[in-house]
């Protein structure tokens, strides 16, 4: 019969034990009735002939005199529940006497076989084994298991640390990676596991090994090189091989090409030679961005079916209940005092944990260890964990720096320069731009297959692949946030390497805001250059030729010009001011054979109005010179939203008869030529109110006739509302049953944390 002391389970964890033996001894189901902390039901089983209620008390650790005190009370909540039947279960020891003395507490409705201590309860794990090997918890950090774990590993003189597996066991929650994983080693006998910073490679691999261990497996851990593991090999044995990194501990990266010493064929012999193996098995673990740089490396890495091997592990594994599991198990079994405990409970805390876009089982464990959040007073530990969880750029900035190729590094700046997203042509000719740049100012060493390689390298890891090339999680651009604010010269390499003005108008940008004086400090140190760049992607092309007409695909040239007045704004530049000031004499030209772009038009007028330069032949002039042109240009038509943007940033002591004429042929066209579409376009209640607002000032301020119009668009929206009522009619009941499911799933979140809290 097993032995469990049960200590080694939380309250959660002891409850879905504790449910499914006496489903398994009973012969029926259970549901879940937990609606407070205070009801006294953990379990039910509603029958015509009354109720079956199950209660748990985990207990093992205050004993005997604590659940005495405990049932007391909950025997006054039964009495008031009147239930057929009252099943108890704990994990206190209990001797006859004691079972006595609590029966005697609730009476008739609590017989004694239905009162389950820790005894009962390995009696039933004996009789039912299922459930035992369901609860891997309860018997991979039982004291036999670790025992034998300590011989096993013990016999090769394994560095894998058994009994820090052991203490981890409670924390960990298995992802959907974890069967994954186990069919890959029984089936292939290899099992990779990769993925990104932080995410949990090293402890689902420790949990895989330690699960063999405890079926006899010897762990033979290989820290240097895979002639190690060779040399340690015993052929017919039982052994299970971990390596950790184990690409990064062979691969030098950027300072080696590629490998030496044939590492990649020790490699792929090692693995041969385990797969064919009856007995051998190997567990390894690397970044993902590590092992695409080596796959793209190495031609005999390439060929083989290594990355076939490879269980990667994402954040995606883990359901919103496995989330909330990992945060309750790591506080649960904690050293946090109970005020840091008590501010995640406070107005469900841990839910905006849980949630968050950013979760990360490295930051749960972070955030959970008192020896790091110890100089944080508890009052300010939620805002300590918030601003953890949303900027976890330390996570990825070692991989950064220290892991990863400078070809890699530049792809992942030139990719930033976009905002974290575009495609891979773009992507590709930005990063030869900067990559040059940054190799001659730094003086590393460029190969034609930099490109190729550095995008293998990080697919997967640091980017996702496909038609458009994004950041694999938005965390990514917050390490790169602080690379930038923290490495300035970065900013004036992407600037100078940009071969877009929005990239360069993007990293002057992001200089400007209140954080980054630090890169908006060097930047102005260096206005030769500064001016140098922005005067020859002042003329970079903006747009091409398609079948059908033309594609823009860079900002206007209306956008450069104002992003030119704010750097001769912080430079006080004379060069800057006179480059300003043929940039607009350039973009007036260039109406004369292309439209305007109003709303961009728009903004650079405001600027102007605004700005201290002193331009030639004089602000107000060059104002007027511009405002008379997007009037022209919105007389020949516009959208409402333009228009409307135009007539505000004017005032009426500018118009003269001819613009006032303009403005309203502006009104006219639009109401002929534009009003339709918007409307047609207009999909919500505020669409419609926005666009009728528009069309009030436009009539307003041009003196056109826009009444019909406005009351086709309140038709219009009064008709929407009709459907739209009538489509929530039709998907009330559907909305209910969702909002139900997830007030439920919500509420099994609820009473998990519930545990945490300390008895009032």
């Amino acid at each position: 019969m097993p032995s469990y002391d049960f200590k080694q389970l939380s309250p959660h964890d002891f409850e879905v034990l504790s449910r499914d033996l006496i489903q398994a001894r009973d012969g029926f189901v259970l549901e879940s009735f937990k609606t407070g902390r205070d009801l006294g039901i953990d379990f039910r089983r509603a029958a015509a002939a009354g109720d079956i209620i199950v209660q748990c008390k985990h207990y093992a650790g205050t004993g005997l005199a604590g659940l005495m005190s405990e049932l007391k009370k909950e025997a006054v909540k039964v009495s008031k529940l009147t239930p057929a039947r009252y099943i108890l279960v704990t994990s206190v020891g209990l001797s006859p006497p004691n079972k006595t003395d609590i029966q005697a507490l609730f009476g008739a409705v609590l017989v004694n076989g239905d009162i389950l201590g820790a005894d009962d309860l390995n009696n039933l794990l004996g009789l039912h084994p299922t459930i035992e090997r369901q609860h891997y918890k309860l018997w991979l950090a039982s004291k036999a298991v670790l025992d034998r774990a300590i011989h096993n590993a013990s016999l090769v003189q394994s560095e894998f640390d058994v009994e820090r597996v052991h203490r981890d066991i409670c924390r960990y929650v298995r992802s959907a990676a974890y069967p994954r994983a186990l069919e890959m080693l029984d089936n292939d006998h290899v099992a990779i596991i990769s993925g990104a910073p932080g995410v949990g490679k090293t402890s689902l691999a420790k949990m895989l090994l330690y699960a063999h261990l405890s079926h006899g497996y010897e762990t033979v851990s290989i820290l240097t090189d895979f002639q190690s593991g060779r040399d340690r090999y015993q052929p017919g044995k039982k052994q299970i091989f971990y390596f950790d990194d184990f690409i990064g501990a062979t691969f030098l990266g950027e300072r080696s090409t590629a490998f030496t010493r044939n590492e990649d064929r020790s490699i792929l012999d090692f693995i041969e030679m385990v797969r064919a193996s009856p007995t051998a098995r190997l567990v390894m673990t690397t970044r993902e961005h590590i092992l695409r740089q080596a796959v793209a490396t190495s031609e005999k890495l390439k060929h083989s079916s290594l990355i076939d091997s490879r269980c990667v592990l994402a954040i995606e594994d883990y359901s919103q209940v496995q989330r909330a599991e990992i945060l309750y198990n790591h506080i649960y079994f904690s050293d946090l005092p109970d005020a840091y405990r008590a501010a995640l409970l406070v107005d469900r805390f841990y839910m905006e944990i849980v949630r968050h876009r950013k979760f990360n089982p490295r930051l749960v464990d972070w955030l959970s260890s008192f020896r790091r959040v110890k100089s944080i007073v508890p009052e300010q530990y939620r805002d300590f964990v918030r601003n953890l969880i949303a900027n976890p750029a330390e996570i990825w900035r070692h991989a950064y720096e220290q892991q990863i190729s400078d070809a890699a590094r530049s792809v992942l700046l030139g990719l930033y320069t976009y905002g974290g997203k575009c495609g891979p042509g773009v992507l590709e000719r930005a990063f030869r731009e900067l990559h040059a740049l940054r190799a001659r100012r730094y003086g590393f060493k460029t190969e034609p297959s930099d490109w190729r390689r550095a995008l293998s390298e990080l697919n997967g890891s640091f980017v996702r692949p496909g038609n458009q090339i994004e950041v694999i999680d938005p965390s990514v651009l917050d390490m790169l946030n602080a690379i930038v604010r923290h490495d300035t010269p970065n900013a004036l390499d992407m600037i100078e390497g940009a071969v877009r003005f929005e990239q360069a108008r993007r990293i002057w940008t992001f200089a400007l805001a209140e954080r980054n004086t630090s890169v908006l400090r060097d930047l102005v140190t260096e206005s030769a250059r500064l001016t140098d760049a922005f005067k020859r992607l002042l003329t970079a092309p903006r747009k091409a030729a398609v079948t059908g007409g033309v594609v823009f695909f860079d900002d206007s040239i209306e956008l450069r010009v104002a992003t030119l007045i704010e750097l001769a704004e912080r430079h006080r530049s004379a060069a800057l001011t006179d480059l300003v000031t043929s940039a607009i004499e350039d973009l007036l030209v260039s109406w004369q054979s292309e439209s305007a772009r109003i709303s961009d038009g728009v903004a650079l007028l405001a600027k102007i109005g605004g700005s201290p330069l002193v331009l030639k032949p004089s602000n107000e002039e060059v104002r007027m010179r511009i405002a008379r042109a997007l009037v022209m240009e919105a007389s020949t038509g516009c959208r409402s939203d333009e228009l409307r943007e135009l007539l505000y940033v004017l005032e009426s002591d500018d118009l003269d008869d001819e613009m006032k004429g303009c403005l309203h042929t502006a009104a006219e066209v639009y109401r002929a030529e534009f009003f339709g579409r918007e409307l047609s376009e207009c999909k919500s209640e505020s669409e419609y109110e926005s666009l009728g607002e528009d069309l009030l000032t436009i009539g307003e301020r041009t003196d056109f006739d826009l009444d019909q119009p406005v009351q086709l668009v309140t038709e219009a929206k009064a008709k929407f509302e009709e459907r739209q009522e009538a489509y929530a009619d039709e998907k009330y009941e559907e909305w209910k049953e969702l909002r139900q499911e997830m007030r439920e799933g919500d509420r099994g979140l609820d009473d998990l944390f519930d545990s945490l809290r300390k008895p009032s």
